[in-house]
This record gives C-alpha cells, structure tokens and sequence, in this order.
C-alpha cells in the first residue's frame, strides 16, 4: 500500500494565537479513521485563544477527526497546559539524539555489512518494524489498541521504500539481516534516521552497538558531517546506546493525543 503523504497545511495566526495543523492520511488508511496533528502550536494570549483555538475544533468536527497529535518543546508548558485543558493528554517526551563527529569515527570491523534493501527485502524489513517497536506511541496510548502500533511501522517501511528522498538500508551478519535503518541525507551534510530497529532474536546481545557503530563508518566513508534522530523516553535501552556511542541530547519535546472516544 503507497500512500500519499502530502497534505495541505491550514493555519490560525491571531494576536492570541497562532498554529499549524493538517490531516495524516498515512496514519488514517492504517486506523480506518480520520487523524490529523497539530505541527506547531504558540500561545500569546491563553485565556482570549480559547476563541481562536475553537475554529480549529470546529474543522476537526468538520473532518470527523477522531485522533489529533501534537508534540511542543519541553519548555512549552503554557500551551501544554493550553492542550490539556482542550482533552489531550500527555503520552511521552522524546528525545533528538546527534552525533556531531562523524568524520572522526575510527574504522574497525564489526562483521556487519550494510546494504541497500531491495524490493524482495520489504516483507521481511515491515515485519521487523511491526514487532521491534515496544515504546511507539500509539503502543503508549492504551485506548488506540496494540495492533495499531505494528500496523504503523510497517507501513512506514512501505512507504519509505517508495519515497524517493528516503533509502532503506539493511545490516547483514552471515547472509541475514539483523538489522534496518530508514535514512534521509540532506544538501547539509546531515542524515537524518528516521527509523532503526535490530530484528527479532538478535536484541541483546550487542548486535545494535556493532550495527551502530558499522553505519556511522559508512556515512563517513560517505562524507557525512553528523548524523540527528528521534528517540522515545521510553526506550531506555536505545538511549544508553546513544549515549555510549557518543551522541548528545540536543532537545526534548511532549508528544499529546486528543481521542474522540467511540
């Protein structure tokens, strides 16, 4: 399933209030239901937004919205508290990890190979996001049901090997994949993760470390200056990780749900 994931931005900008926000069809084909997100969010005035804030659950209603997101700086409590007294309510706090020092990375070898995944690959890599992710989101909020949270990743990994700005990489050890990593390289010099995960039955045992270390070897070689990604604060084994490898805590934000309860 490929779906389009370009959708139309609408904005509310008042002295009081000013925000972004637009539907998700990517995560409405995999709920069956309508879901849109707020992507940004900035209070003047909190007490006169009501007002303004309102024309934004007016379209919600409209579009039969039954999910909303939102994620803000952790810094941002004023418009958290804004959200929570609108019926969101705090999910999880993530975290931005970058390694800075790419270029400086030693080369060892760690019996990892990394590869471009191909198509014959896509089954068994979406299998592997369905069932590696135990700190999702929609995992975290118990009234979305657990499938969901599978059902988003792999679709993820669907997506990802149609998206043209997108690569699908594959971390072989003795001819299987232990591995994936969803990756975007901008002009900058900079890639961006946007998903990783270690297959089933090789967690725990220092195969992520070795996989880690083996795709940072490969930016360098690639001529990549630094390397961002996103993290849950759930996932404490993955930040240790980080950390361990050397990566810094750039940002915190807060991730909210509003759910229309069925």
């Amino acid at each position: 399933m490929q779906v389009d994931l370009e959708t139309a931005d609408l904005a509310i900008a008042t002295p009081h209030l000013a925000m972004t926000y637009s539907l998700v069809p990517w995560d409405q084909a995999i709920l069956g239901f309508a879901v849109a997100q707020i992507s940004a969010l900035t209070l003047a005035d909190a007490v006169r937004a009501q007002g303004d804030f309102e024309r934004f659950e007016h379209w919600r209603d409209e579009e039969s919205v039954r999910l909303v997101s939102c994620r803000l700086d952790h810094e941002r409590l004023r418009e958290s508290m804004f959200l929570e007294a609108r019926g969101f309510r705090f999910i999880e706090l993530v975290y931005q990890p970058r390694f800075a020092t790419v270029q400086a990375v030693p080369d060892a070898d760690y019996g990892i190979e990394i590869l471009a995944a191909t198509e014959r690959d896509e089954p068994e890599i979406a299998e592997i996001a369905a069932t590696a992710f135990t700190t999702g989101r929609y995992l975290l909020d118990w009234r979305l049901g657990p499938e969901s949270n599978g059902l988003r990743y792999a679709a993820w990994i669907r997506n990802s090997f149609r998206n043209p700005a997108h690569r699908v990489l594959k971390a072989m050890e003795n001819g299987r994949i232990v591995a994936f990593f969803v990756v975007e390289t901008h002009p900058s010099g900079t890639c961006y993760w946007h998903l990783t995960a270690v297959a089933k039955g090789h967690r725990g045992r220092g195969v992520g470390r070795r996989v880690w270390h083996a795709m940072l070897m490969l930016h360098k070689a690639n001529g990549v200056a630094e390397v961002e990604t996103l993290v849950s604060g759930h996932n404490l084994p993955v930040l240790n990780l980080y950390a361990g490898l050397g990566f810094r805590m750039r940002r915190a934000q807060m991730t909210f749900h509003w759910l229309r309860e069925s």
